[in-house]
């Protein structure tokens, strides 16, 4: 068991498993409140330490009734997030080597050169098992402000949720691998149409739009020419504009006729798109980005890849900044895939519209009396979602 000094216990506070002074004696079971006479008799008896497998839970919000298995959900919930913010920088490293390697392949591309593809493996399997430690590693690929190329960065974002959904999906790692390498090249056809196009500001004409809708054709025959790429990698980047309903493009082609890699890729590239600030609108938040996709993807997209990817970042997506009944403001840090409408969030504002200091969790799907009446953007919030994680 974990000890835990008496001098750092207040009364109110709750622990996710039971309290015990010594190995056979249990002060208090898992989310009683602690007593204030309870502290005081630790201290008149000279104890120094408690005993406990669980973790404290601040008693702010009663976010969870007393009971064993929603203790042991709440603690794995901690258990997760600690970690996450444990593994910030070294996400970060993963995300700026995987943008290096794909911008080093896009020169490449833009010259006429061979490139080999060692990097990019590199960068595949460093984000595979980024992932694979922890599924919300993506929150702090947004965490970099420094101006970077745009199709580079978006590639390596449609790569992470594209391997989250292949991890869910129980791939093998080659399998991930070759997902992961079709994913980071997605735009290397981009970089061989004309930059007046890639970044004109206004409305495309007809024939500028069918000079963009080629890339996924260059993109394939570039991974084929310049690269060593297998087939189904190079399968990804040429049917990711492929719909379901066989109103997508190159091709036209529709349904299973199109590589479930590819309509993984589909549904990753879509939503990171929404993400991004456009020339036509400013960028969406990470709900208003969900909501938008599963409306427009009926008929877009596999219908069991898209439930899949809803279930692993659930209608509140993660860093979603969400408003509840009773008052407070929070940002969600899990999700309850059985439950996708009630997640797990990180309360950054008490009822008072006063910050929080300490780490308050609340397990929506843990209690019914709360619930999200609407999600702000950070500019509505006054936070930076980062910042307050």
């Amino acid at each position: 068991m974990n000890k835990f000094p008496v001098e750092k216990l207040k009364p109110g506070m709750r622990f996710t498993k039971p309290v015990y002074m010594d190995q056979n004696n249990m002060l208090v079971g898992a989310n009683v409140p602690l007593k204030e006479g309870d502290i005081k008799r630790l201290q008149k008896w000279g104890m120094k330490e408690i005993l406990t497998d669980g973790v404290p839970v601040d008693a702010a919000p009663q976010a969870l009734p007393p009971g064993e298995s929603d203790g042991a959900d709440l603690g794995r919930i901690f258990a997760d997030y600690t970690r996450l913010i444990q593994m910030r920088d070294e996400i970060a490293k993963v995300h700026l080597d995987a943008y290096n390697a794909v911008l080093k392949a896009h020169m490449a591309v833009r010259n006429n050169r061979l490139f080999v593809t060692t990097d990019l493996e590199k960068a595949a399997e460093g984000i595979i098992s980024i992932l694979t430690r922890n599924k919300n590693s993506f929150l702090f690929m947004y965490d970099s402000t420094e101006e970077k190329d745009s199709l580079a960065t978006h590639s390596v974002n449609v790569t992470f949720y594209s391997v989250l959904i292949g991890l869910t999906m129980k791939y093998p790692k080659p399998k991930l691998i070759e997902l992961a390498l079709g994913t980071l090249m997605i735009n290397i056809g981009m970089v061989q149409i004309p930059v007046y196009i890639t970044h004109k500001q206004s409305a495309l004409t007809e024939h500028e739009l069918n000079q963009v809708k080629t890339h996924p054709i260059l993109a394939y025959q570039a991974m084929k020419k310049y690269g060593n790429f297998s087939e189904k990698s190079c399968l990804v980047s040429l049917q990711h504009h492929e719909q379901y309903d066989g109103k997508g493009y190159p091709r036209g082609i529709k349904g299973i006729e199109i590589d479930e890699c590819s309509r993984i890729a589909a549904v990753a590239d879509n939503y990171e798109a929404l993400l991004e600030k456009r020339s036509y609108r400013e960028k969406q938040f990470f709900y208003q980005a969900m909501k938008q996709l599963v409306a427009s993807g009926a008929r877009k997209f596999d219908p069991v890849i898209l439930k899949i990817f809803i279930s692993v970042l659930s209608v509140y997506p993660v860093g979603s900044i969400v408003e509840l009944n009773k008052g407070g403001v929070g940002v969600v840090i899990g999700s309850n895939m059985q439950k996708p409408m009630r997640p797990i969030i990180k309360m950054v504002v008490n009822e008072d519209g006063q910050p929080i200091r300490d780490l308050v969790l609340v397990n929506l799907a843990a209690d019914q009396s709360l619930f999200i009446t609407k999600t702000l953007d950070e500019k509505d919030a006054g936070i930076s979602v980062t910042d307050v994680l």
